[in-house]
């Protein structure tokens, strides 16, 4: 188990060792402290003893580092009222630049550079298309949530027209792009972070379409259908990638 994660944090691996320590030192009990959660009042300390595998161990701080000293056990009602909400249906779109790994072997000052003129189109074409960025940091796709399939699309075509113009101005040679969209079912945590499966197979997906193209999975291709010119993608392109019923190109 992995827990998701912001900034400069590595994520702490849930080990057999850790949830024992973190039981010892819970006396078995819940220590949710009540500040958020719905399961009890306020400033009261959470009765609920932990039993079996229904308790989850979690970070104290997000900085706090990958320590033993750094987590707290909860039963998995508070656990559920405090960080997650009901699953949801949104439309993703990841962006990247295509090979940017390779590029930052050659010139990490310009990879960096890139990536974050990109992440900054990204927010404001969000912005601009209802959605928002969700995802951008360090190695990490840009992720962003819409509405709707149409606005991602439009986004994904704005997104590429406001990267060049940017990247003009820096006067560096303007690198070529790779995304994709999903629509999908995911968890929104309370601190605007999304998991699910929907986030692996958008980020899974985005390098298939080739230049000039982005990659459209079945769920997100299926509203646009015969309103757009789709390309399908030969089967083996993604034979190691999650069942999505389809893979779709759609250019840009």
């Amino acid at each position: 188990m992995r827990l998701s994660h912001r900034g400069d944090v590595t994520p702490l691996k849930i080990t057999q060792e850790v949830r024992a320590f973190a039981l010892e030192q819970a006396g078995r009990r819940c220590e949710c402290t009540g500040k958020d959660c719905r399961h009890h009042l306020h400033g009261a300390r959470c009765k609920r003893g932990l039993r079996g595998d229904e308790w989850k161990v979690f970070w104290r701080t997000e900085r706090g580092g990958a320590t033993r000293d750094n987590i707290e056990a909860w039963c998995l009602e508070c656990f559920a009222n405090n960080f997650a909400v009901p699953r949801e249906t949104v439309s993703l779109l990841a962006s990247d630049i295509v090979g940017y790994a390779r590029l930052i072997e050659e010139d990490r000052w310009r990879a960096i550079t890139l990536r974050s003129v990109l992440h900054d189109a990204a927010v404001g074409v969000a912005r601009e298309h209802n959605g928002r960025v969700v995802l951008g940091r360090r190695d990490d796709d840009i992720l962003s949530e819409f509405a709707t399939i149409q606005d991602a699309v439009e986004a994904a075509r704005a997104l590429r027209s406001c990267f060049e113009e940017l990247v003009l101005r820096l006067d560096l040679p303007i690198p070529e792009l790779c995304g994709a969209i999903h629509c999908g079912e995911v968890t929104r945590w309370r601190n605007g972070l999304l998991a699910g499966d929907a986030v692996e197979i958008t980020t899974s997906v985005r390098g298939l379409a080739g230049v000039g193209r982005i990659v459209l999975t079945e769920p997100a291709a299926a509203p646009l259908r015969g309103k757009v010119e789709l390309e399908p993608i030969a089967e083996d392109a993604a034979i190691e990638l999650p069942p999505v019923g389809g893979i779709w190109a759609l250019r840009l």
